[in-house]
């Protein structure tokens, strides 16, 4: 039987496929950690970093050999890792296997030195990925938290304060619906007044020292619930003019946000003031209650929404025609 020629063609084709040449195993060698962070907190260095789950070849990678974590002086220009890392101290981490890598170092050792943090990972024969972004970072003495907060509402905000120990410091407060401590304010005095504080609403405040990279650990916090115990500003620039039958005041608007009323005081020749009118809103008022020939003097008083009343204003003296 004779094979046609096509089909014989096909036949070699077929049995002699070029499938290529071998791949290289894999090295299965981490990829570098992007993502080194280190601040000082008191005594500590805190450093952070994350281990990523793919290898240089894009493979899963489900445990890491080695975490190769150093600290040492910042060397001379031109920097060198390879120099550095000679001389740079190891950092155990007891990490084993991707994800976040939290660890801390006591900057006793390297206090008023700048120092750079590296990391880089190995896979389980000993081969190293490249090395991590660096960190350079000035360490200072640790720093003393502070000290003897102390939180006191006043009639412009809540007035927090403590005990000097650096100079310069930075303010938290946590309210009520917070999710976190909000950032208020970086301060040269170790005071600060939170005008923005609502009467009546709780709040916690923190505080924490700088210098340079380095902060301290966070003074104990302490708690207020300012009560509103503040009277406004008295009233100014009372005038008061006579008529034949009433005398007529007017006055400047105060300007405290919570007002509620001004409070109109009388008094007969040198006789006591008498409360004798109050006035929710108007900055004036219409005294009819007079008699033709008398001497009168006025004061006006001004009255916040919880009750607290100011001092009486300048008086003024009138006689009826």
């Amino acid at each position: 039987m004779r094979i046609p020629l096509l089909s014989i063609a096909t036949l070699l084709l077929t049995g002699c496929a070029y499938v290529g040449d071998p791949l290289p195993p894999a090295l299965k060698v981490p990829k570098p950690v992007t993502d080194l962070a280190v601040r000082q907190v008191g005594g500590e260095l805190l450093v952070s970093f994350t281990i990523p789950d793919k290898t240089l070849e894009d493979l899963a990678l489900k445990s890491i050999g080695a975490v190769d974590l150093k600290i040492g002086v910042n060397p001379k220009a031109p920097f060198d890792a390879e120099r550095w890392s000679d001389a740079a101290k190891p950092v155990a981490t007891g990490a084993v296997e991707p994800g976040k890598v939290d660890t801390k170092v006591p900057v006793s050792e390297w206090a008023n030195q700048e120092v750079v943090i590296g990391v880089r990972l190995g896979n389980a024969k000993g081969r190293m990925s490249p090395w991590s972004n660096f960190v350079t970072l000035n360490v200072m003495p640790a720093l003393a938290r502070p000290t003897q907060l102390r939180a006191v509402a006043t009639a412009t905000g809540v007035l927090i304060d403590w005990a000097a120990q650096a100079k310069l410091w930075k303010i938290y407060r946590f309210a009520e619906g917070d999710k976190e401590p909000v950032e208020m304010a970086t301060v040269k005095e170790p005071k600060f007044i939170d005008i923005g504080a609502a009467f009546d609403a709780k709040y916690q405040y923190t505080v924490v020292s700088l210098a340079g990279d380095a902060v301290s650990e966070t003074s104990e916090p302490v708690t207020i619930t300012p009560v509103d115990t503040f009277a406004p500003t008295a009233p100014q620039g009372l005038s008061a003019l006579a008529g034949p039958t009433a005398a007529q005041l007017s006055w400047e608007r105060n300007q405290e946000p919570d007002l509620a009323l001004y409070r109109v005081y009388r008094a007969s020749g040198d006789g006591v003031f008498a409360r004798i009118a109050e006035s929710p809103s108007a900055a004036s008022y219409r005294d009819a209650g007079v008699k033709a020939g008398q001497n009168y003097r006025y004061a006006v008083s001004a009255v916040d929404r919880k009750g607290n009343e100011s001092p009486k204003s300048e008086p003024v003296e009138i006689q009826i025609p």
